[in-house]
């Protein structure tokens, strides 16, 4: 279908080869994820009794006089007319994604001169399929910045990512593997990872750690075990959120106190056990901290009362013992009056707070 509809293109016979295999490949992601079923549809009873349903926008991908840089929706072009941006989120794709779209990297090895790629977003396309695989993202070549497939159907494996990838958002899709050190080790420019809602059934890679300029990382109801010795030396960190992976355990470890970049920081609804330590205090910039529903105990370390931009602090859920630090306690009150929201249990006998402004789990997220 795609070849037939090439050589449909008026003026055909006078393309380059660079602007052929581009129509080509634009082509195959047309034909291949419009209208297509896949076991996605087929083991959705929504899809039964109704005509199959495609794209909800198709400008310019039906016409046989227009180049996909002057009015195809969702492609974007350089000023060499090289595609440089497939935006197809929320646009019903179905089928399988095709791995076809490597044609369209501007080097490596199946680079064809038709393409720039630097953004592929494919966000809400829930019912789009990439056949369990995804090893094609590791050929979309050295412009490649932004890969965005949250919300799809995508599955299986996270491939080798590209070396100057800068956002990967996965999340809320149905990968299970590849959350290896290999697949991220020596991503020098990646600043966004998002993986929530995944399946991996594994611990975080350390690479991860060695990043030098991620700021953002996601990794909730993930099915994450191990602990969080990952985190040692991570040099640029700002929000990491790590909720809600029962299977997560061991101690908040004192080397986090020296993430000097960290802002947010959330880990609930997980297994962390021991003690709060002392250099928690030691994070200057940090301003959400959300360590709820664990397996925490001991004293509230006086330390916490040293975060001068901390607005949000949520321990409930926990077993503390003691009351909470007046230090901490007088950030909650005027002239600072820096926290905002102050949670720990104390309805609980074996604890006291006085200052705090929500005192259970329920409480504090309602």
């Amino acid at each position: 279908q795609a070849l037939r509809q090439v050589e449909a293109q008026e003026g055909a016979e006078s393309f380059t080869d660079a602007k052929l295999t581009q129509y080509y490949a634009l082509y195959c992601i047309f034909f291949a994820t419009n209208t297509v079923p896949n076991p996605i549809t087929e083991n959705d009873p929504r899809f039964e009794g109704i005509p199959f349903p495609g794209w909800l926008i198709t400008t310019g991908w039906e016409e046989t006089n227009l180049d996909p840089c002057d009015g195809w929706y969702g492609i974007g072009c350089d000023g060499e007319g090289r595609v440089s941006t497939i935006d197809l989120f929320e646009n019903l794709l179905t089928g399988s994604f095709p791995p076809e779209v490597v044609l369209l990297a501007l080097d490596g090895p199946f680079a064809t001169g038709g393409g720039n790629l630097f953004r592929i977003d494919l966000f809400r396309n829930e019912f789009v399929w990439n056949n369990d695989d995804s090893s094609w993202m590791t050929d979309l070549g050295s412009n490649m910045t932004t890969i965005i497939v949250e919300e799809t159907g995508f599955s299986g494996d996270i491939p080798r990512l590209p070396d100057n990838l800068v956002n990967f958002d996965i999340s809320f899709a149905f990968y299970t593997g590849g959350l290896v050190d290999a697949n991220f080790e020596g991503l020098s420019l990646i600043n966004f990872i998002d993986l929530d809602g995944n399946a991996f059934n594994s611990t975080v890679p350390s690479a991860l750690g060695r990043l030098p300029n991620l700021e953002f990382l996601y990794i909730s109801d993930a099915f994450i075990s191990g602990d969080l010795s990952y985190m040692e030396g991570m040099p640029a960190m700002r929000e990491h959120w790590i909720d809600t992976n029962p299977g997560l355990s061991g101690q908040l470890f004192d080397f986090i106190g020296s993430v000097s970049t960290l802002e947010s920081f959330s880990v609930t609804f997980s297994g962390l056990s021991g003690t709060l330590p002392t250099t928690l205090g030691d994070l200057a910039n940090m301003q959400q901290m959300w360590l709820y529903s664990n397996n925490l105990e001991g004293q509230i370390p006086a330390e916490l009362g040293d975060l001068g931009n901390l607005r949000i602090l949520q321990l409930e859920g926990n077993s503390f013992t003691g009351s909470m630090p007046a230090e901490v306690c007088a950030n909650t009150q005027f002239p600072t009056m820096v926290i905002e929201v102050l949670g720990a249990d104390c309805e609980d006998p074996s604890f006291e707070c006085t200052c705090c402004t929500c005192c259970s789990v329920l409480e504090c997220n309602t």
